[in-house]
């Protein structure tokens, strides 16, 4: 049984567990990186939310840093939605589909590539997990 005493208007605005976004299988990874972001960046919800984490020296494999994805409490519901959503869209506006991007709450983790074809409802079910990989 789970209770939960924490008062609705208190703290909405708190950080949850960030969201990591990273990427494999690109020719130019950290262009592929920077269009990514640029993508989202265009989302007017997602926009906001962005930020950098610089990787360790030994794990930039090319790319200097990971998006991270800070979520709010009052924005939750939508934040992982909106942001597979907006990675599945960019993807299959790529001419090749080498790309996967890597979304990433604690261990819960949704590969997304140019080849997949998912309907609205698969898309909600995975953000469904990382929903739940946050609210933990």
């Amino acid at each position: 049984m789970s209770t939960d005493s924490t008062d609705s208007t208190h703290n909405t605005n708190r950080p949850m567990e960030p969201i990591t976004v990273t990427l494999a299988g690109a020719e130019d990874p950290a262009e592929d990186l920077r269009r990514l972001e640029l993508w989202l960046r265009m989302d007017e919800d997602l926009a906001p939310l962005l930020a950098h984490r610089e990787r360790p020296a030994g794990e930039t494999m090319g790319i200097g840093y990971d998006l991270m994805v800070q979520v709010l409490q009052e924005t939750l519901q939508v934040t992982a939605l909106t942001l597979l959503r907006c990675v599945y869209d960019h993807l299959h506006t790529r001419p090749a589909d080498d790309l996967e991007v890597t979304v990433q709450v604690q261990d819960v983790r949704v590969v997304l590539t140019g080849r997949d074809t998912l309907t609205r409802g698969e898309l909600e079910a995975m953000a469904a997990r990382v929903r739940q990989a946050i609210e933990e």
